[in-house]
């Protein structure tokens, strides 16, 4: 390439480009910029060709995320720039996997929980040019410091022996655990369905891999504290954790809604202490889907994450009519039966990220992040299962038709209040959407 042997600049002059692009968006110092640090980008890429896209793929989401660093980035807060643009290279890369569903992924709420963390903790460390504490983030979190620390615990149940956690001769990067620790962990409360993952993975683990893992994740001992404890070497400590967190991650990418109902029914006659009317607030019993409250709730957390970056999201309602058996001589089944049956069904033919819920009687509502006009594709999808839909159960048979109305934000509505108003309403296309109301059975 011809620009292989290009001099480094020195760190003085990175710093007078950094300004000046911080000042008057100087292209010329941002392309000088782009290639101080494409060996940056390409390097992060190249750690995640395990994922099965190609490379140049990558590379080109690292770019992306280094732009967006240089768009944010301020100088005189005193942090180092590479360190700032590493994050939001491997941040856009994995984002990117993860819409291709090629990465292992955290479970959906502490992506979304680490995500937030994650944010606070890089304004913090260039406010204060250091390591923010654990009370300085409960702060801007409006949490207490004891959940900061437990969100910090189990965030990194994910990144021993992970793509970001290594390098090439066996050492560890570290992460924001190792800056910000302390003991206590019992009093965060996850969302439920998640916890009880979370609970029951550990004890499919050996007695011994739970007792390295309790050591390390939750009792703040180092490898070396955990060897002399449980009398094994340091080496073998540090391969239980990754074998260990191997598994876990395999655990936890594989429970479903249902799985998580049967732990916590499980855990209830053991005597755990959850309370099972805390599920009622969260998944309905006839579908197992989410509940409408908690639909909202969430839909308000990612409207706020999507203004914030700028990224849309469509809401979708379906609108369910059932047919009677005189079309047919169907046999009717229970309301329940054919809900659960829709639901999972539904649920089937989306992405992990994107939520599905029972918001009415005879409603379903999805909320899917980044999709704007592209939610009419999945309009097209649904249709199989509700135009004149077989649902069995057992051997009874139902047919169903429907409507499905969608919106997106923020194309349709600027705000959780418009936008529920424009899909409830079934609003008429706009010139962006020409299909925003689809008919789904003839």
């Amino acid at each position: 390439m011809k620009n292989a042997h290009r001099p480094r600049l020195t760190e003085e002059q990175i710093q007078h480009l950094l300004e000046r692009y911080r000042i008057r968006r100087d292209t010329r110092a941002r392309d000088k910029l782009v290639l101080q640090y494409r060996n940056l980008v390409e390097s992060i890429g190249r750690r995640f060709a395990g994922a099965g896209e190609p490379v140049e793929d990558l590379v080109q989401e690292g770019y992306i995320g280094l732009m967006s660093a240089l768009d944010g980035f301020d100088a005189s807060k005193g942090v180092k720039f590479s360190t700032y643009a590493t994050h939001f290279v491997i941040g856009q890369i994995k984002h990117y996997l993860r819409d291709k569903g090629k990465i292992i992924k955290e479970p959906a709420w502490l992506q979304e929980l680490n995500q937030r963390m994650q944010r606070v903790i890089e304004s913090l460390a260039q406010q204060y040019g250091r390591a923010p504490t654990e009370a300085e983030i409960a702060q801007v979190m409006k949490i207490s410091e004891e959940e900061v620390s437990s969100l910090l615990t189990t965030r990194d149940v994910f990144k021993v022996g992970s793509l970001d956690a290594e390098r090439d001769d066996g050492s560890t990067t570290g992460s924001e655990i190792e800056k910000v620790r302390s003991r206590q962990y019992e009093t965060f409360e996850l969302p439920i369905e998640d916890r009880i993952v979370l609970e029951s993975a550990v004890e499919r683990l050996k007695n011994v891999e739970q007792r390295v893992i309790h050591e390390y994740f939750f009792r703040d001992l180092n490898q070396t504290e955990i060897a002399r404890k449980l009398g094994i070497s340091c080496n073998y400590v540090s391969h239980i954790l990754r074998n260990s967190t191997r598994k876990l991650k395999k655990i936890l990418t594989t429970e479903d809604l249902k799985e998580v109902q049967v732990q916590l029914r499980a855990l209830q006659r053991r005597g755990g202490q959850v309370d099972l009317e805390e599920v009622s607030g969260i998944t309905d019993p006839a579908t197992g889907l989410y509940t409408r409250s908690y639909f909202l709730a969430r839909l308000e957390e990612e409207l706020s994450r999507a203004t914030r970056h700028h990224y849309p999201v469509a809401v979708m309602l379906m609108s369910l009519e059932y047919l009677s058996d005189s079309h047919g001589g169907w046999v009717p089944m229970t309301a329940d039966e054919r809900l659960e049956a829709l639901g999972q069904a539904i649920r089937s033919r989306v992405r992990r990220a994107d939520l599905v819920a029972r918001y009415e009687s005879h409603q379903f509502a999805l909320m899917l992040p980044h999709t704007g006009s592209q939610a009419a594709a999945v309009c097209e999808r649904l249709q199989g299962i509700v135009q004149t839909m077989n649902a069995s159960s057992g051997q009874e048979l139902f047919p169903v038709r429907g409507t499905l109305t969608f919106a997106s934000f923020p194309e349709d509505a600027g705000n959780i209040a418009d936008l529920l108003v424009r899909v409830e309403a079934g609003h008429p296309p706009s010139q962006a959407m020409e299909r925003r109301r689809e008919p789904l059975a003839a």
